[in-house]
């Protein structure tokens, strides 16, 4: 049975939207695999008008905030799903939506569609393409050309657009230091930056996920996780600096994000563990937070209570430690109401986390990496 999103909806760091849901490929590591929506035919639920006017009423909306499109399939994948794309992306700079806007892929940009995205940027649309590139085999990501993936990264470099990098999840076959080396040398040659990012894993699809990593039905806690990490992946992200001096490597997709646009962090990153340890930033973009970190106006209880309450959370009790720019909020909220708020004070904001939040674990909310091996 088919499970479908909102048309619009706040994920961890970006507005997510989707008008048309379903993927025709099949993962093995998919979320989509427990909603039903992998190796199924897309269905298109929005029209790219009605779509720009839902993404402009949702209380989510804000003109600075990133938007990413169809996560709730791959849009590259169908004729009818990139026609839908040039069309959306026509009416966004129609509307002269300032917000930047986010495609992921890891099937072939069609030459007509990298020309849709180059019409949108010349138009004022600030286009980030994420390439999701691991090193798998089609054992894991079935239906998918991988010869297609590789080539993307010179082909929209070519033309400028600003691509990511998208290491994302990994599996012990495919953290083995021939493989992650090939990977990030090639990404490193094209796109802007890395994200690395663990496995997710939900309750639901810990039994399928433990077929193709035994090692998850054994551990405590992969369930609870930011992600899922086998122990030499995590050694090697954290350690690229040695291979690429000059190539950022990011844990967070905000941060990611803030760099290509040239912005500072607005996630509450800045100075946290992740920040300092983990994120191969480089120089420049470490001084363009702390210096908007340094001019930021002191939070006050007054203004926090007043952000709860445009999030219809002013009863929630809590405790804002201003030294550290944290919110910890002693009650369950869901992580599109998580992330809304981070962004609306520019702080970490840490919470219970809600039993009928039907997201994923994450970072932004409080969740920690799990390492395996």
């Amino acid at each position: 049975m088919r499970t479908r999103a909102p048309i619009v909806d706040q994920h961890a760091t970006w507005i997510a939207v989707n008008p048309v849901q379903g993927c025709p490929k099949a993962c093995a590591y998919c979320f989509l695999n427990e909603r039903g929506q992998v190796a199924v035919r897309p269905e298109h639920l929005a029209t790219p008008e009605d779509t720009v006017s839902a993404l402009v009423a949702s209380p989510f909306y804000a003109p600075d905030r990133p938007v990413a499109l169809y996560t709730w399939t791959d849009v590259m994948a169908l004729p009818a799903s990139r026609a839908h794309l040039a069309r959306l992306l026509e009416v966004i700079a129609d509307e002269e939506l300032p917000n930047p806007v986010v495609l992921i892929t890891k099937c072939h940009v069609p030459d007509e569609t990298l020309a849709a995205i180059n019409a949108a940027r010349r138009r004022g649309v600030a286009m980030i393409v994420y390439l999701s590139y691991s090193g798998l085999g089609r054992d894991i990501e079935r239906g998918i050309r991988h010869t297609a993936i590789t080539d993307n990264f010179p082909r929209l470099a070519a033309d400028g657009v600003p691509v990511v990098h998208y290491w994302r999840p990994a599996f012990p076959e495919s953290a083995t230091t021939s493989t992650m080396e090939h990977v990030l040398d090639w990404a490193a040659q094209y796109a802007r930056c890395t994200v690395a990012a663990g496995l997710k894993v939900e309750p639901g699809a810990l039994p399928r996920l433990a077929g193709i990593w035994p090692e998850l039905a054994a551990t405590e806690g992969v369930t609870e996780a930011e992600g899922v990490y086998p122990r030499a992946f995590w050694e090697f992200i954290h350690h690229t600096s040695k291979r690429h001096p000059d190539y950022p490597l990011f844990h967070t997709n905000s941060c990611a994000l803030a760099y290509i646009l040239g912005r500072a962090d607005a996630f509450g990153v800045y100075r946290s563990t992740v920040c300092r340890v983990r994120n191969h930033c480089p120089a420049g973009q470490r001084q363009l937070c702390r210096d908007a970190d340094n001019s930021r106006q002191p939070l006050t209880r007054a203004l926090v209570r007043s952000a709860l309450a445009q999030r219809d959370l002013a009863d929630a009790p809590f405790r804002l430690d201003v030294q550290e720019r944290e919110l910890v909020i002693s009650a369950p909220v869901e992580t599109s109401r998580v992330a809304a708020l981070t962004q609306d004070l520019g702080i970490r904001v840490r919470v219970d986390r809600a039993d009928t939040d039907s997201y994923w674990n994450s970072g932004t909310a409080g969740a920690l990496p799990l390492i395996i091996g």
